[in-house]
């Protein structure tokens, strides 16, 4: 199975305009033609226009082999609305390929906030992308399963509709972007149109999505949106080099959610801003998931952001999750070194002073990954299997207890991590060891 990435494979040879031309295009600029056969749903990659030197190929994704479509896995107590199955994605084809996604796996429930963290290059943007299929080439997804179980507005006791996004063709993908699965990039400037105002920006989604609305009525819309997220409505004939990086990421935020969407995929929200905006527009945004019940997939670098405001935490390296389980269980007693060193590079507020060191070295380069344990040479627990085997997700054998009763065993927490010091064969060191606070032990009182 293979998903190639959204858009042209190419670049168009374009001749370089002179200071004359470019004088004559901003004064007399016309509207670009519409082709008869050009897609009017947003979200859809637009043809290109042949290139004669070159014959024409496919530009739309493809999938070459069907997916099998099973059903949602049983969660406890909690409906699963997105969820990932060994997804793997590359850059390039043939021998020549990078793999920048490795095998993940992840589920996220409704009303959840489900955290990516990771140093720069893990492979945390690429994975969001890829959940949602707006891959650039040279990007390929080579495997796995994305399954969103979608729920019908106003249907709460309708069954969920599950869709394979990989699967699906680009009509299907036009009617679940924005409207059920929307994303807020990472950079707010730069995913404003700086051309266009935001009424117009704010609009063009509702224009797409609700015909039916009228011009008043999507403006009213547009009002609402803004002072959701706390911008007055004199805002919306100002383009977005007139608004602060504040004001632009929560305009993006306030884009995301005009179609009330079931997961919005936010990818760093809150680089470059200072902490006190970043406190700012945390604190709106939980309390619109509070309010409108959207779950959220939230990518950052900062480990400490994460274990405040997620429910789970998931920990990349190299393009794999190295751990995955729920924010207080990583911040009280992490099982993987990555993870312990991530936690230690950021100082606490309360407790005693503790020297604080961080991951020495540097991430891998994903063209020559060291065998084993991608982690293993900035590893200070490294043993000899960890340069030659790769270590499983599994739950650590700490925190496997024997049931009451019987001679079976039960796990008491619902993480993983994949090292080798957790396989019990071996005793942990202290700091990979501490156990889980008894409030946090399925069970227990």
């Amino acid at each position: 199975m293979v998903v190639r990435a959204a858009g042209p494979v190419y670049r168009l040879r374009r001749h370089r305009p002179g200071p004359a031309q470019l004088r004559h295009r901003r004064d007399r600029q016309p509207a670009y033609p519409q082709h008869p056969s050009w897609p009017a749903q947003p979200g859809t990659a637009l043809p290109a226009r042949p290139d004669p030197r070159r014959p024409r190929r496919g530009r739309n994704p493809t999938v070459t082999q069907p997916q099998t479509i099973s059903p949602p896995r049983a969660a406890t107590g909690r409906e699963v609305v997105l969820e990932v199955r060994g997804l793997d994605v590359d850059y390039g084809f043939g021998p020549d390929a990078v793999r920048a996604v490795s095998g993940a796996d992840l589920s996220l429930h409704r009303g959840e906030v489900l955290g990516l963290a990771g140093e720069s290059g893990s492979g945390k943007s690429t994975l969001a992308y890829a959940l949602t299929r707006l891959l650039r080439a040279p990007g390929v997804i080579t495997g796995g399963q994305v399954l969103f179980h979608s729920r019908p507005q106003g249907a709460d006791a309708a069954p969920p509709e599950t869709v394979d996004i990989l699967a699906a063709d680009a009509k299907e993908l036009s009617r679940i972007r924005w409207s059920e699965l929307a994303v807020v990039f990472q950079s707010a400037m730069h995913a404003l149109n700086p051309v266009a105002r935001i009424d117009a920006q704010l609009t063009d989604v509702l224009k797409a999505h609700r015909r039916q609305m009228s011009a008043a009525e999507r403006r009213e819309r547009a009002v609402e949106l803004l002072r959701m997220v706390g911008i007055s409505a004199d805002r919306l004939r100002s383009y977005p080099h007139e608004l602060s990086g504040g004001m632009r990421q929560r305009v993006m935020i306030a884009m995301s959610l005009a179609l009330e969407p079931q997961v919005v995929i936010m990818d760093e929200p809150t680089t470059a801003l200072d902490v006190v905006t970043q406190r700012e527009i945390l604190e709106e945004l939980m309390q619109l998931r509070e309010r409108l019940g959207f779950a959220v997939v939230f990518i950052t670098h900062d480990l400490s952001l994460l274990l405040e405001l997620a429910d789970t935490v998931a920990v990349m390296y190299a393009g794999r999750i190295v751990e995955r389980a729920g924010a207080a269980e990583l911040f009280r007693a992490p099982r993987h070194p990555y993870s312990l060193g991530l936690k230690g590079s950021f100082p606490s507020l309360r407790g005693e002073r503790v020297r604080m060191e961080g991951i020495p070295g540097s991430p891998p380069s994903l063209r020559s990954m060291p065998g084993g344990c991608a982690f293993h040479p900035r590893c200070p627990f490294a043993m000899d299997r960890c340069a030659t085997d790769i270590p499983q997700l599994a739950t650590p054998a700490r925190d496997l207890t024997n049931s009451q009763g019987g001679g079976g065993v039960t796990q008491s927490t619902s993480r993983v991590s994949a090292c080798w010091l957790q396989d019990g064969q071996q005793p942990a060191p202290e700091a990979l060891a501490l156990p889980l606070p008894t409030r946090l032990i399925p069970g227990s009182r």
